[in-house]
């Protein structure tokens, strides 16, 4: 078992919470720290809305892809859309990919494909902030949506950022009622051939 760096780890303290976290070796070496194989150490926080204390999990499991695609659930509605992990990533090996090959063949309320994380652990009344990476391979490229629990929440368009070929970081501030919260990225594409990608996501209590 390998310790997560502590630099890495100050990145993501909240205020008077402290993280230990152990790596479980064999998928990628040390790139495997958000699989659902990694032991995941509790975190032990104060909720501002009272006195208790409550536990909670830090990442989103497999957040940067580099463990295949367990735990996250794929749905893929649209028979104009396929989904691959590959490169590039943002900063790693790999990235969740949807390819849309038009014209559309049925979506789902719009959406082409979604995939949905694994439950993760959080304190209620407690400010979180969801930050992901997102790559379009042209303007016309549509559209990713993020939903918590199932409730849209951020929708990031190809040319909110400059679609320009790069990945581009997005953040999303939420706080949650109950103790576990779901994340959903949603493809909507257009009539235009495209390549929409994310990587590197991260849940946790803003700083």
């Amino acid at each position: 078992m390998t310790p997560l760096s502590l630099s890495f780890g100050r990145k993501l303290l909240a205020a008077a919470m402290l993280l230990a976290f152990t790596v479980s070796a064999g998928c990628n070496g040390d790139k495997c720290y958000r699989a659902e194989t990694s032991t995941l150490s509790k975190v032990t926080a104060t909720a501002r809305s009272t006195s208790s204390t409550l536990t909670q999990d830090y990442f989103v499991p497999n957040g940067d892809f580099e463990c295949g695609l367990t735990p996250w659930t794929v749905e893929v509605p649209d028979a104009a859309a396929s989904y691959f992990l590959g490169a590039p990533g943002h900063t790693t090996s790999n990235s969740f990919q949807v390819r849309f090959t038009p014209p559309t063949r049925g979506t789902q309320f719009g959406v082409s494909a979604r995939i949905i994380s694994a439950p993760v652990r959080v304190v209620p009344n407690v400010a979180y902030r969801l930050n992901f990476w997102t790559y379009f391979d042209n303007q016309n490229a549509g559209f990713i949506g993020v939903k918590f629990n199932g409730v849209a929440r951020y929708t990031i368009d190809a040319t909110d950022h400059g679609w320009g070929g790069d990945f581009t970081s997005n953040t999303v501030d939420y706080t949650p009622t109950n103790e576990t919260v779901t994340i959903t990225f949603e493809y909507l594409f257009v009539s235009t051939a495209s390549l929409d990608r994310i990587d590197s996501v991260v849940f946790a209590p803003v700083q």
